[in-house]
């Protein structure tokens, strides 16, 4: 068939195909596949080689639905990264289904698994390495957003007063507390407060009582053997390559999972929020789990990752699992919508149709990108950077296939 000859730019022909042109993000990073918008090239990722660039918030949000790659996406970021980078990375790990044990295995990681009558403990009201003790604004958040998911409503004034205060109180100590301290410090108020307020101590008391009946469920049931008491391990963060938290214990309670999360979360922020020269790479999974109750407080966490070169991972199926809370437009819901706008690295695997108009309006995709996250084969996604985007197809080596696949049990 004979065809006429036609003359076109490169403003024409990059609206008709899109990505084409993409000169990619540079080798610096691990390999993660090669960019199949970008002639195949090689495609190299690492927030903080990426800094200040390309990338200026070095947190990232990775959603795929089962069966997408999700999970080998991850772990071959992650093994690769201590490959590249060994003693200049540290890697954390909050695991609510307990599938990074085999990476830690091989990674050489600390492995913390958490559950009721277990010897592992985490005490979510440790301060910060090298922080002034009397510092608790991040515990009081952490508190605050925990009561406040056991009662079901948010705090009234007098209650958030007396929270805070007893946190406050206990921190000017300068010795560390636990949650069961908090509980006798709410149940007994200083001379000072009870002055302050014009009340009795049996007023404070009865003001008090649904916070203290709040954090006893806490203590006795919630989180009962895993955040009541001190901390009993320890991070090797000298010289060891990562820790995995192992909270599967709390995975079947829907109920008790975020609550677990937030507190496991809080813990390990405060313990990697110091002053070195290692980067660090959190890992959080489930991660609706972790803002469903806390978005605030987390929102306060992601805002320190410069600052102490944390780049935070938040994992989840689809975007409505971070939004679920947006439906009745309260602030939390606002705050949970917000963070993944402030999110510069997103790593979309396949969606379902039902999530493809949720995905469009959170991360701005254009018609085709919507178009492609529904229709991406496994170990593929596309990576917006900003205003950058690449479709990705992860190259997993025969190993890497083995210790990173998790479908082993319904394939083989």
């Amino acid at each position: 068939m004979s065809l006429d000859w036609h003359r076109s730019t490169m403003a024409n022909l990059r609206s008709v195909y899109p990505f084409h042109t993409d000169t990619g993000l540079g080798h610096r990073g691990p390999y993660m596949g090669v960019s199949l918008t970008g002639g195949m090239a090689a495609f190299h990722y690492d927030p903080f080689e990426l800094y200040p660039t390309v990338l200026t918030n070095p947190n990232v949000i990775v959603l795929g639905e089962v069966g997408s790659g999700k999970s080998s996406t991850i772990k071959a970021f992650l093994g690769r990264s201590i490959a590249v980078y060994g003693a200049r990375r540290f890697i954390a790990v909050i695991d609510p289904k307990g599938e990074y044990r085999t990476l830690a295995d091989v990674l050489g990681f600390s492995v913390v698994k958490l559950h009721p009558g277990g010897t592992s403990r985490l005490n979510p009201m440790d301060a910060r390495p090298g922080d002034d003790s009397s510092d608790v604004a991040a515990r009081q958040r952490l508190v605050a957003g925990l009561v406040t998911a056991v009662l079901g409503r948010p705090l009234d004034a007098t209650e958030d007063a007396l929270l805070g205060w007893a946190i406050l109180t206990l921190g000017r100590t300068g010795r560390s507390f636990t949650l069961a301290d908090v509980v006798t410090a709410m149940q007994h108020p200083p001379a000072d407060l009870i002055e302050l307020t014009h009340t009795s101590p049996q007023t404070l008391g009865r003001a008090a009582a649904p916070v203290v009946f709040a954090l006893d469920k806490l203590i006795n049931r919630s989180l009962r053997g895993m955040f009541d008491g001190p901390t009993t391990v320890s991070l090797d963060w000298a010289d060891g390559p990562g820790i995995v938290v192992d909270l599967s214990a709390a995975y079947g309670d829907r109920d008790a999972l975020p609550l677990v999360v937030m507190a496991a979360t809080h813990w390990l922020s405060a313990v990697l929020q110091r002053d070195s020269e290692r980067r660090v790479i959190q890992v959080i999974d489930e991660a609706w789990a972790a803002v469903l109750h806390g978005a605030r407080h987390f929102q306060a966490s992601l805002k320190l990752a410069r600052t102490y070169g944390v780049s935070t991972w938040l994992i989840c199926h689809r975007p409505s699992d971070l939004t679920a809370q947006a439906d009745d437009g309260t602030a939390d819901a606002k705050i949970a919508a917000g963070l993944l706008s402030d999110i510069q690295t997103r790593i979309l695997l396949r969606q379902p149709p039902d999530q493809l108009a949720t995905a469009a309006d959170l991360f701005g995709l254009n018609p085709r990108e919507t178009s492609l996250v529904g229709q991406l084969a496994r170990g593929r996604a596309l990576w917006r950077l900003q205003q950058r985007a690449a479709v990705v197809h992860n190259v997993l080596s025969p190993t890497e296939r083995a210790l990173f696949d998790t479908d082993t049990a319904m394939t083989t």
